[in-house]
């Protein structure tokens, strides 16, 4: 009798463990499913940021360090485009070009609110991103460059302070304008 009773015993530890080892691995699966899916929003946030960044440069001839101007060109802003009719290369053709201003707001955010392009996405904190702009020299050029960073990621591996590793859009130190995700 005591014979079974440690067998019940032994095979109830064994699914004990059993069931801790893959609750570990499934939790690690998890975080991880989780990670993708936050940072993924962080990112397409640092996307409409840069590119309302680089309509500000094409406007301006410089990037915005202020939050709150930046918004305020989003909202109230106007990009160019450039239409062309006709085929310029063809003689039988007519040609024209005319150059338009449209809003920011309308073409490229019409359903998103600007005000809350700051904030960082899933922060319970309610975190702004961090934004700096500079001109820097570069090969004897000036060079206007912008960074906005991620201030505290939610990977824990993005979060080591070991890890340089944050969640950036553009750099203070070269004309590099793109994502350090890409």
């Amino acid at each position: 009798m005591s014979r079974n009773i440690v067998k019940a015993v032994l095979f109830l530890i064994a699914v004990f463990l059993a069931y801790k080892v893959w609750d570990s691995i499934a939790g690690e699966i998890r975080y991880q499913e989780e990670v993708a899916r936050v940072e993924a929003d962080v990112i397409a946030k640092l996307e409409k940021i840069q590119k309302l960044q680089m309509l500000h440069k094409d406007e301006y001839g410089e990037f915005e360090a202020n939050w709150d101007s930046l918004i305020h060109f989003g909202n109230y802003g106007h990009m160019k485009i450039i239409r062309e009719y006709g085929d310029k290369d063809d003689s039988t053709s007519v040609y024209r070009r005319e150059v338009e201003r449209i809003s920011i707001k309308d073409s490229l955010y019409p359903a998103y609110n600007l005000d809350s392009l700051p904030y960082v996405p899933h922060n319970e904190k309610g975190e702004k991103f961090i934004m700096n702009a500079n001109i820097i020299t570069q090969n004897n050029v000036k060079v206007p460059v912008f960074e906005v960073k991620d201030p505290s990621p939610f990977s824990k591996e993005r979060n080591d302070p070991d890890s340089p590793n944050p969640l950036t859009v553009g750099s203070l130190t070269e004309a590099k304008y793109s994502g350090n995700w890409k």
